[in-house]
């Protein structure tokens, strides 16, 4: 589909000291409920909020300025270098990770994935200059606009669609893929490869000792004729806070300085700020003012999301619907355009940006996998992200239409109800199933050359792990090889029986469970069916079913399942931290905002490992503080303890398979050796960002 996973993954953080400035307890574990559920849609970064997105330019740390070159309408290839911190400057490789073959295997990923410049072995100390900063300006004479780019992105029919597009509202039309960007700019989107910023509505931005500092575009202007200003800015993140968003677990205040300048105050200085905040959707004050008063209020006022007063605001706040969605970018919603099928999205003349845009507008069609199929076969579409399986891949193939491996760093896992499968508590049970299923069958089942087995099992990527873990601890990990045989010895001990051909568990019942997943998600429903049809011949009788993909990780986070196939990792963002958040806390402790459980994981547990274990407060430790090495340590015992408990077991790792048309209605499409293509598919989507550039052009 055209989703990814967890956008900016909300991560809970150290509750602060008593009267802290701006901090109150929504931020405790038990309260972490954020509004958007997490679909794979939202390994995008949302927007980068949306989900989160990518890079270690946003783990490092120290406090000097960034400086600004002038860009061409390509991709930057030099740039004055930025002090903005980052333990590990934000994802650079040496080699293209395009596509799952040697050159992007995760044993040949440590120096070649776009996170290696993200990692703490390549990473400056944190005072030294990290990611370069590269800035975006409208070329001397404006480009002709002519023609139209043709997306596909699923988007819910209004009144379900709406245009309250502030991160974690569900349903709001596109606000959890990448073309958000091109509406409700961030501030500035990320080349992985060339560690070098893409300016958008920020110019500059530095670390200034507890505060993260931000300088902002001067001349741009609203849909609505409005100036943009840091009032919009105060105003998008006062209303992230009323929607738990993880950035309010970093910071405890944003002030704007004067109409340019706004401040972040961090109640916890991490080097993770930094791309919480530049790759934010900014939205506009007109719309959203009224709400950012009443949180300033509640808060100034001494209440949480956790009084009845918060959480009135938080429902009210989901259940608002402007009439428009105003943006910044060079597109917009065509209201009266929207059909089930697609919609219009025509081009603003008045965006700062426009000059530098070729098309005249975007076309966008609605639907996951099955619907879009035929329109890309008919080549209506000019790219799709959806998760093609690998026959639709070969028909597309055969119709001239090329296909692009960029890499998600995530994918489907085997979710566990701990509430109802009791049996399933015992660690050898899951260890077990790892063994069970072969994971790299079920990579070419779901996705054919783009789905490869997990081999680490650590929660986070495979092309990760060496950039965060040394090879005396990687070689601790269990890789759970398939052996049949040793998982007959674990469930044995642990104390299952055989009869005939089923397992019986110890507390007497045949062992036969359903697997839910997400019916329109062709790469997540082959992975179940081969993940069920393997269980089953084993003697673990699973059948399958399916429900539409909107409604489906609520159910999981109802606790409406007993097996389900969900989204691990992130490719929003290279630092594991994450991923962890993906994995533990999206559809577990942030399940109450769907009212329930999710899989209900006690994230207290005692390894063989590392002892006794908070994974909790690993995961906050993980992302916390401008010292990388404090951060390795603390990824390094939760992937050892999340090696051997499996809360969740990754099944596959996903790269694209995007079907692109190239030379219908677009030119100017990169090889596969780009640079840009090493952009993580759903972070800073490297076609939103080429056509923002003007590499894409109308034929």
């Amino acid at each position: 589909m055209g989703r990814a996973g967890v956008g900016m993954g909300a991560t809970p953080r150290d509750e602060p000291e008593e009267g802290q400035t701006g901090m109150s307890h929504e931020h405790e574990p038990e309260s972490q409920p954020v509004g958007r559920y997490v679909t794979r849609r939202q390994f995008v970064g949302l927007g980068a909020g949306a989900l989160a997105t990518a890079l270690l330019a946003a783990c490092g740390g120290s406090a000097a300025t960034s400086t600004s070159a002038p860009a061409a309408t390509t991709a930057p290839t030099t740039a004055a270098a930025t002090t903005a911190p980052t333990a590990a400057a934000a994802a650079a490789t040496t080699a293209p990770t395009t596509a799952p073959t040697k050159a992007a295997s995760p044993a040949a990923s440590a120096a070649a994935s776009p996170s290696a410049a993200a990692s703490p072995s390549t990473a400056a100390s944190p005072a030294a200059p990290a990611a370069a900063m590269a800035t975006t300006s409208p070329p001397a004479q404006a480009v002709a606009k002519r023609g139209e780019f043709h997306s596909a992105w699923p988007y819910s029919v209004p009144p379900k669609g709406h245009y309250n597009a502030m991160t974690g509202v569900p349903d709001a039309m596109l606000a959890d893929g990448p073309y958000i960007d091109a509406l409700a700019m961030p501030m500035g989107m990320y080349y992985w490869h060339d560690q070098k910023w893409m300016q958008l509505l920020a110019t500059d931005w530095k670390f200034d000792g507890d505060n993260f500092k931000v300088t902002l575009r001067q001349g741009v202007k609203w849909s609505d004729g409005n100036a943009f200003s840091s009032k919009d800015v105060v105003t998008t993140f006062w209303c992230l806070r009323v929607m738990r968003q993880p950035v309010w677990n970093f910071i405890d205040n944003v002030t704007a300085d004067d109409d340019t300048h706004v401040t972040f105050h961090m109640a916890k200085p991490s080097t993770v700020v930094e791309r919480y905040v530049i790759r934010q959707n900014i939205h506009s004050d007109a719309t959203y003012g009224t709400w950012a008063k009443q949180a300033q209020d509640l808060f100034a006022g001494g209440k949480t999301l956790d009084d009845p007063e918060g959480k009135t605001l938080n429902t009210n706040f989901q259940q608002f619907r402007p009439k428009d969605l105003i943006v910044t970018g060079p597109f917009k919603i065509d209201g009266s355009s929207i059909t089930n099928a697609q919609m219009t999205l025509p081009g603003v003349s008045t965006s700062w940006i426009s000059n530098q845009v070729g098309f005249a507008k975007i076309v966008n069609f609605n639907g996951e996998t099955p619907v879009i199929t035929p329109v890309v076969l008919a080549k209506q579409v000019d790219y799709a992200t959806h998760g093609f399986p690998p026959a639709t891949e070969q028909a597309f193939k055969q119709a001239g239409i090329r296909i692009m491996r960029p890499p998600t760093y995530s994918g489907p896992a085997l979710f566990i109800n701990y509430d109802k499968l009791k049996d399933f508590g015992d660690k050898r049970v899951r260890q077990a199933i790892a063994m069970v299923i072969d994971r790299n069958q079920n990579g070419t089942v779901a996705l054919g050359d783009s789905g490869k087995g997990v081999k680490y099992e650590t929660g986070f990527s495979d092309n990760l792990v060496p950039l965060w873990l040394s090879q005396s601890d990687i070689g601790k990990l269990n890789t759970y090889d398939l052996s049949p045989d040793k998982a007959t010895q674990l469930l044995t001990a642990a104390g299952w029986k055989k009869s005939g051909d089923t397992w019986t568990t110890p507390s007497g019942q045949q062992a036969q469970y359903e697997l839910l997943f997400p019916a329109e998600y062709a790469d997540w429903s082959a992975s179940a069916q081969n993940a069920a049809e393997q269980l089953t011949k084993f003697g673990i009788k699973v059948t399958t079913r399916a429900i539409t993909y909107t409604q489906q990780p609520i159910e999981v986070d109802k606790g409406n399942f007993q097996l389900a196939i969900q989204g691990w990792g992130s490719g929003s963002n290279p630092h594991p931290e994450f991923a962890f958040d993906t994995d533990l806390f999206a559809h577990n402790t942030r399940a109450a905002n769907n009212g329930g459980k999710g899989i209900a994981f006690d994230l207290k547990q005692t390894t063989d490992s590392v002892g006794a274990v908070d994974m909790q407060q690993l995961v906050l430790d993980s992302g916390s503080g401008l010292d990388v090495s404090a951060q390795k340590a603390a990824i390094t015992k939760l992937s050892l303890a999340f090696n051997e408990l499996l809360p969740i077991i990754p099944l596959l790792e996903r790269y694209g398979n995007n079907a692109v048309l190239e030379n219908v209605r677009v030119k100017g499409w990169p090889p596969d050796s780009d640079p840009i293509v090493q952009n993580s598919l759903y972070a800073d989507n490297f076609v939103v960002m080429m056509i923002l550039t003007g590499q894409l052009q109308p034929v």
